[in-house]
């Protein structure tokens, strides 16, 4: 049982080294400083939006206003580069894990279900040990 966990924190050091985790680090504390308005905006955005679901849904009399500047917020933010390269980078490293994921439950049995490409889990799967 050593062996294993010895093994599994071997992988997640080499998870972590990759180039992208680190990259996307970094560009999280890029964001973070750089766009401390925008991520305000949205976050307040976002409260605001909730608020009126909670007090009204569609009905409320400020439910087109408050999607439409949650729309708007999460534009700006979303437009900015090192935000799209953000983005980018975590599909890809997310496609890496299931990728990663789809070969150990496959390496164990078939009948363990994993992520597909879009990182969902197919119902219907289980692990039948003969």
């Amino acid at each position: 049982m050593t062996d294993i966990i010895i093994k599994t924190y071997d992988v997640l050091d080499e998870i972590l080294s990759d180039p992208s985790i680190k990259e996307i680090k970094h560009l999280n504390e890029n964001i973070d400083l750089l766009y401390k308005d925008e991520i305000k905006a949205f976050s307040d955005a976002k409260i605001k939006y909730q608020i009126v679901l909670n007090e009204g849904g569609t009905y409320h009399p400020d439910y087109k206003q408050s999607i439409k500047v949650l729309s708007e917020t999460k534009k700006t933010l979303y437009e900015m580069p090192e935000v799209k390269k953000y983005l980018e980078l975590e599909l890809e490293f997310e496609a890496k894990l299931n990728e990663f994921l789809n070969h150990i439950s496959k390496t164990i049995s078939d009948h363990i279900p994993a992520p597909n490409k879009f990182g969902m889990i197919k119902k219907g799967g289980s692990c039948h040990v003969h």
